[in-house]
């Protein structure tokens, strides 16, 4: 008896509290419907400025961002974005360099071919090395030489100033600018 006591207490104290929950949620969406938000004014010269710097860099603000594509010859990497003349990062010997101490979203998208080797394939972010640092991979995909199609890699790293990142890439991709690209924002 005493056992059915406690069961039915504790169902009890169960509905109890489902039904505080339930008016709980409910007051929040009310509140939640009855919030209007705030008019948002947006000026149009900076709104055409922010669509033409393509995020690259703002007046006054820290924010960073390059975006790096395969040059016509396929040798080198170039900027895909207009260049940012106060960006903190800079492209140098096929490298993103870091002229600012801070979080940085560093990414890369490659398209390999078809398979023509039978080696792994293979995409490495990774960090230079410096004065008192040694090169160390940031974030690595391999596949097998069958991989064909698409692959996306990205890490959130810290880095400093004169820190230095570049992108490894085994086996055959494609090189237009929609197709195999990588770059890195400032986060903070």
């Amino acid at each position: 008896m005493e056992g059915q006591s406690r069961s039915s207490t504790k169902y009890l104290l169960l509905q109890v509290w489902c039904g505080i929950l339930t008016v709980a949620m409910v007051v929040m969406a009310a509140l939640f419907i009855s919030i209007k938000p705030k008019s948002t004014e947006v000026s149009t010269s900076l709104l055409n400025h922010q669509i033409t710097s393509k995020l690259c860099c703002f007046s006054g603000s820290s924010f960073s961002y390059i975006q790096l594509k395969k040059s016509f010859d396929r040798h080198l990497w170039e900027e895909s974005t207009p260049k940012c003349h106060s960006c903190s990062l800079v492209l140098l010997n096929d490298s993103i360099h870091c002229n600012d101490n801070g979080l940085y979203f560093i990414y890369a998208q490659v398209t390999f071919n078809k398979p023509k080797k039978s080696q792994t394939k293979s995409v490495i972010l990774k960090r230079n090395a410096t004065p008192g640092k040694r090169e160390k991979t940031l974030v690595e995909g391999t596949f097998p030489n069958t991989t064909e199609g698409t692959v996306w890699v990205a890490k959130t790293v810290r880095l400093t100033e004169g820190d230095s990142v570049s992108l490894n890439i085994t086996d055959d991709f494609q090189a237009d600018s929609t197709s195999t690209f990588w770059g890195a924002y400032q986060l903070h």
